[in-house]
């Protein structure tokens, strides 16, 4: 019986994820600002924040898709976040490097965790390595949730039918992204994928759809919503 690949983002999507999000900070932020579909996912994120004292924000990239003004205290973790310059962060927010395969923190750290945007980031070498990836994360944010704290997922996610040709096309795929831009290559999952991997660890999870506006980004450009099979997910769950 063939084991599961272990779980270890690929060298070339760290990389390519560090330098775009780390050197294009500013102009992913004013998008991210400005954008419909955008000011609804932070309607989404910020009505799951009330009561959350101490939040983990995995994945950050250096931009909040929320009011960082809801939580008391946050701790924001990435691969560069030490490297951006002073000032970057809000006064409540403590930044860290780090991976969110591996994160630094002990478990039962915080009553909250967020990761917004990230689980199309953490690519492998093949799709099954990418999904072994997604389940380390879950795993990691529920190690160092407490007892009744909540994980919040915000995700870009793909019906059943794209995900099998994305699957398909993806060794491809990584070679044409990487030639024609430097937005890191990325793996969108159907929400149900999500949603059942989240049963696995909480008997309570509550899957949203998210209302698309006229815009989304893709591959970090300004892309027309409705030409897209893309749609963003909040999943919310429980540690029990």
């Amino acid at each position: 019986m063939t084991s599961p690949p272990q779980p270890k983002q690929s060298d070339r999507s760290v990389a390519e994820n560090t330098s775009f999000f780390r050197d294009q900070l500013d102009n992913y932020k004013s998008k991210v600002d400005t954008l419909d579909t955008y000011r609804n996912i932070r309607a989404a994120i910020n009505a799951e924040l009330n009561g959350i004292h101490h939040l983990l924000d995995v994945g950050n990239g250096g931009t909040f898709d929320y009011d960082v003004s809801l939580v008391h205290e946050l701790a924001a973790v990435d691969l560069f976040l030490e490297d951006l310059p002073p000032g970057s962060f809000p006064p409540n927010a403590a930044p860290k490097n780090g991976s969110a395969l591996h994160l630094p923190f002990a478990e039962a750290s915080f009553d909250g965790v967020i990761m917004a945007m990230l689980i199309h980031h953490l690519t492998g070498h093949s799709p099954s390595e990418s999904w072994e990836n997604t389940k380390r994360a879950v795993g990691e944010a529920f190690r160092v949730l407490k007892p009744g704290g909540k994980l919040i997922i915000m995700e870009s996610c793909v019906p059943a039918w794209f995900y099998s040709f994305e699957k398909l096309v993806f060794p491809l795929a990584v070679k044409i992204i990487g030639r024609l831009t430097s937005h890191p290559a990325t793996l969108q999952f159907p929400a149900k994928m999500i949603e059942e991997l989240l049963g696995q660890h909480s008997n309570k999870v509550e899957v949203f759809q998210v209302p698309s506006g006229r815009w989304v980004l893709q591959y970090g450009i300004q892309y027309p919503s409705a030409l897209t099979p893309v749609a963003a997910y909040r999943f919310v769950a429980l540690k029990t």
